[in-house]
């Protein structure tokens, strides 16, 4: 393959235009390529929510969750399905098949089977209503607060805010969380009425009747066409006030007299949002997909800076998250240590090559990085914390084509050889060589590529960057590094062959010659230290991924099930208060809380709450990432000692599939009573280790409920319907909507309902008056019902169209697979019936498949690298040589875990797969080396000596640039690269100094003895 070293020698302009074109192309692209923070990935998940009002757990379970799941079940590309029933209200949750990628028309094959399936379902049912938005993800989150002003005017300019921001070109829908919806409230004694001889029917007729947007005709008035337009509808809250009424005695009552009008909110509220304990309405902005965040970053900023003076005085506009400037962060850390990584492996080449020999192979990084840059914009790769380290990572092994070529052509100049001949015999001896190197460590990546599932996506530009960076690695080091050598390098004349007379050479020598004489106790001896790693890995922690660096970090604050949302906000905002506490917690900056509901997905892995009164959750910034964990503590502290009407757990944001540490176990069934005895035996389990938090089941704790049994016969004779009892207990106490008042473009329900007093008090229950419409009077419910108490479930959960209960635990010690081994002799002990399965969740469970996929294609990979080995020898010893020795990095790579204490994660894990194809190009080298001498004539033995001896030098230098290449990685790159990190330089630093003697010895092994045979 001299022809391409050769083509660019003899062409040196050409070869100099490509260069400085890919320099000034790459830079570019650096510049103008879309930035992220992290990959993007498909959500396949949606929500259908559907809702009947006063309708309990069970009943909606039956009537309303049952019959979706089973129209959803007819989908083949779902493979999950998740559901809650609550009071009034389904929310089902499919999950699609990881193998798909194209959402759109899945969820158009769910929204045709729901309108199937409405007609289906009881009158009075709401919905179902497909959300598949549910994965859109909130790059901006801003809060509007404004302490002098209402609710309603926060509403109006939070509607001109979301219209001038969603006009930006590159934003495509801007979500408002927080608004408190008005309504016009006619509360009123049923009492009261009585005595004039009224119902809550006749008040309602009254002000249907009234209240009314009719034509009144046109008129030919001397030839030309007049309107007539009579009144009646309400153009004020007055004209509700002055509505007249007539009573029995036929006379009139203004309605002001009989009821108490206000214009007011929602009662109670269905969600609320503080911004440092102010309430606020929080607008969520989502960018066109495919787009630089960091542009989309900017129209934001500038046209924030042109709204705010707008905004009345004492009305304020804070951006809480922003991640553009998270990216931005991002993408700076990870490009100073890549400038780090390139600085490391350039003073390590030029100490090994000298000076000029070192820039040679040094002027390859920027080239190469360049290359790869260019090769990321083709397949559309975007710039991210992902992209970026995959170039660091390639550092280390992209140089070694360039130092094995250059250091080929110094040889043969030190040798005697003219500077073409030498420049062009590196190449074509060592090409195809070097392309079986750099295709077994893509290969080695391959799984990662193959993989369908969340992690997969998230990591995989991590394959495809090693991918491209180095292949653009092998064909500048045939065609660049040759003639640079050629231009850069003067003729040497000497024709003494290279000498190994110095001490590491004498060291290695002997070393080699004695290990070569006891080779099979040599091998016992490999064999010892891999099975005492294994020893060493079983005390090495392990996890899914590794957390986020974000400043940020989640609170759930959960009370009893029946708690009034008012309750609920009460202890967000006490919560709230202390955070912003200058004096407990001066690391916060911002303290983000939504009660009744989880407001806009800002993380890509963190779903939003289902909208439920009694939980409440907060998003807290701090000055850095490192303030996090002080925090989180004293959060959980204050929580379990001044709110202790509830639980409280704090959540720092992670990567995987669930939150970190967090074990969750899932028992499912069909009976609710034995559901709820295991679910209480899981609670034991985690309370059987000492310190274990936050244990907490997502049935949460049972409601009471009073049940209204109507007497059927008596209702009959009183010529009252069960549908008239339910409306009028339903308007009593919730309310009913009889008519809407417009101002302007606003329609705003008018909503009657009994007072606080008949409301709120369980006595006033049985006097509640029925109206009954054909005999013309009001009957007492006592008169037609009898009333039980009754304790249901508040939720009732379903996985796969099954009952179950899942119960979840933390321990602030423990990793959660220490956490579950802890627990697994308690959960040995609990019996379950026939039909009851316990099932491992969250992180663990998503752990385990993730590897699980991952090693799936293990096997093709391999298969892919055996044939490039047998292709390249044509022998299948020599690639089983190589393959054996692959397992030795596993013997580094749990040593370094264990001392620094780093977890063995899933990027831990792809480390391996990088090991495997670094150790797997140092076996290609040497023994290509080996069979050169043997070729010349040399016995075995002697070309397993001179051929260690010449690549040991390479392989060293290989071994340094990639070690000390990555260690800005592990020292500023962060937790989440810190495992694959000390995998790669441990495993690689014991591994290399391994192989060196492993390779010979098991050559001469296999070759010697198929000799003496």
């Amino acid at each position: 393959m001299d022809r391409f070293a050769k083509f660019a020698i003899s062409r040196a302009r050409f070869t100099w235009l490509l260069i400085i074109s890919t320099l000034v192309a790459g830079t570019a692209v650096y510049f103008t390529q879309p930035r992220q923070e992290d990959p993007e990935i498909t959500i396949r998940s949606a929500q259908v929510v559907t809702r009947f009002p006063g309708l309990s757990p069970e009943r909606i379970e039956a009537l309303i969750t049952r019959p979706i799941e089973e129209k959803i079940k007819e989908i083949p590309a779902v493979k999950d399905i998740r559901s809650v029933s609550m009071n009034g209200l389904s929310i089902v949750t499919p999950e699609v098949d990881d193998r798909y990628t194209d959402m759109a028309p899945i969820w158009t094959q769910l929204r045709d089977k729901m309108d199937d399936l409405r007609p289906h379902l009881p009158d009075g049912t709401r919905g179902p209503i497909v959300n598949d938005d549910y994965g859109r993800l909130a790059v901006v989150t801003l809060a509007l607060t404004g302490a002098n002003f209402s609710m309603a005017e926060l509403k109006e300019m939070a509607k001109d805010l979301r219209d001038e921001l969603g006009a930006l070109p590159l934003v495509a829908r801007v979500e408002l969380h927080g608004v408190q919806h008005e309504r016009i409230w006619l509360k009123f004694d049923p009492y009261f009425l009585a005595q004039f001889g009224l119902t809550t029917g006749s008040v309602v007729t009254s002000l249907r009747g009234q209240n009314v947007i009719l034509p009144g005709g046109t008129v030919n008035a001397a030839g030309q066409r007049v309107v007539i337009e009579p009144s009646g509808d309400f153009r004020s809250v007055e004209d509700i006030r002055n509505l007249a009424i007539p009573t029995q005695e036929g006379g009139v009552v203004y309605l002001q007299d009989l009821a108490t009008i206000e214009r007011a909110y929602v009662d109670p509220a269905e969600s609320l949002a503080f911004h440092n304990g102010q309430p606020a309405i929080v607008l969520g902005i989502s960018m066109v997909p495919g787009v630089n965040v960091a542009t989309l970053g900017e129209q934001v900023t500038r046209r924030l800076e042109q709204l705010r003076p707008q905004l009345p005085l004492g009305m304020q506009l804070d951006t809480v998250i922003f991640q553009p400037d998270l990216v931005q962060a991002s993408v700076h850390d990870a490009s100073e240590n890549l400038l780090q990584t390139m600085v490391v492996v350039l003073v390590v080449v030029m100490l090994f090559l000298g000076l000029r020999t070192g820039l040679i192979v040094g002027a390859m990084i920027p080239l190469t990085i360049m290359l790869t840059l260019l090769g990321m914009a083709l397949f559309g790769i975007e710039l991210h914390r992902i992209s970026i380290a995959a170039v660091i990572i390639a550092l280390g092994l992209l140089v070694d084509n360039g130092i094995v070529i250059a250091e080929d052509v110094k040889k043969r100049l030190d040798a005697g050889a003219q500077r073409l001949e030498a420049a062009l015999a590196a190449p074509r001896s060592l090409a195809f060589p070097l392309l079986t190197s750099s295709l077994t460590t893509v290969f080695a990546f391959l799984p990662l590529v193959l993989i369908a599932d969340g992690t997969g996506e998230f990591l995989r530009s991590l394959g495809q960057v090693l991918a491209i960076a180095l292949l653009a690695s092998w064909v500048i080091a045939i065609t660049v590094v040759p003639a640079f050598c050629y231009w850069f390098l003067g003729d040497n004349q000497r024709t003494a062959t290279p000498q190994y007379d110095s001490l590491p050479y004498r060291t290695y020598h002997n070393v080699l010659g004695l290990i070569l004489k006891q080779r099979v106790l040599f091998v016992v001896m490999m064999i010892g230290m891999l099975l005492l790693s294994g020893i060493v890995f079983e005390q090495v922690k392990q996890r899914s991924l590794g957390p986020s660096e974000r400043n940020q970090f989640t609170v759930y604050l959960d009370l009893p099930a029946a708690t009034d949302i008012a309750d609920t906000s009460a202890a967000a905002n006490r919560l709230s208060r202390y955070l912003m506490s200058q004096t407990d917690n001066p690391e916060v900056t911002d303290v983000l809380a939504y009660v009744g509901a989880g407001g806009p997905r800002f993380f890509l892995a963190l779903s939003p709450n289902d909208p439920q009164p009694n939980k409440a959750f907060l998003v807290v910034n701090t000055q850095h990432s490192a303030q996090i964990e002080q925090v989180m503590r004293r959060t959980e502290s204050f929580i379990a000692r001044d709110i202790p009407e509830g639980k409280g757990r704090a959540d720092i944001l992670f990567l995987g599939p669930a939150a970190l540490g967090t074990v969750e176990l899932r028992v499912s069934g069909s009976q609710t009573d034995v559901l709820q005895q295991l679910a209480a035996q899981l609670e034991d389990a985690f309370h059987s280790v000492p310190g274990t938090r936050a244990i907490r089941n997502d049935w949460e704790d049972p409601v009471f409920k009073i049940r209204v049994e109507v007497d059927q016969e008596r209702a009959r004779r009183a010529e009252v319907s069960s549908e008239e009892i339910a409306r009028t207990l339903s308007a009593h106490f919730d309310g009913e909507v009889v008519t809407d008042y417009r101002e302007g473009d606003k329609v705003i329900p008018v909503v009657i309902r009994a007072n606080e007093g008949s409301r709120n008090e369980l006595d006033r229950l049985r006097g509640v008056e029925v109206y009954s419409a054909t005999r013309g009077l009001a009957v007492p419910l006592i008169q037609i019902a009898d009333f039980y108490g009754d304790v249901e479930p508040s939720r009732i959960r379903r996985n796969n169209q099954q009952r179950a209960i899942t119960v979840a635990g933390k321990h602030p010690d423990m990793t959660a697979v220490e956490l579950h081994g802890a627990m697994q002799g308690t959960l040995d002990a609990i019996i379950l019936p026939p039909g009851y399965l316990i099932e491992i969740e969250g992180e663990i469970k998503g752990a385990r498949e993730s590897s699980s996929k991952l090693l799936t294609f293990a096997p093709h990979a391999l298969f892919l690298i055996v044939a490039v080995l047998v292709l390249q020898f044509n022998s299948l010893r020599r690639p089983a040589i190589i393959l054996l020795t692959i397992p030795l990095v596993f013997i580094g790579a749990s040593l370094g875990l264990w001392m620094f204490g780093a977890f063995f994660d899933f990027t831990a894990m792809l480390g391996l797969f990088s090991l495997a194809g670094i150790i797997i190009n140092n076996g290609i080298v040497m023994i290509a080396r080996i069979d050169q001498g043997r070729q010349e004539g040399m016995p075995v033995n002697q070309a397993i000596i001179a051929a260690a001896l010449a690549r040991s030098r390479p392989i060293i230098m290989t071994t340094i640039t990639t070690v000390a290449g990555l260690v800005p990685l592990a020292l500023f790159g962060g937790e989440f690269w810190f495992g694959m990190a000390i995998v790669i330089m441990s495993g690689l630093a014991v591994g290399t100094v391994l192989s060196l003697g492993v390779v010979p010895v098991l050559y001469s092994l296999m070759f010697q003895l198929r000799r003496k045979t």
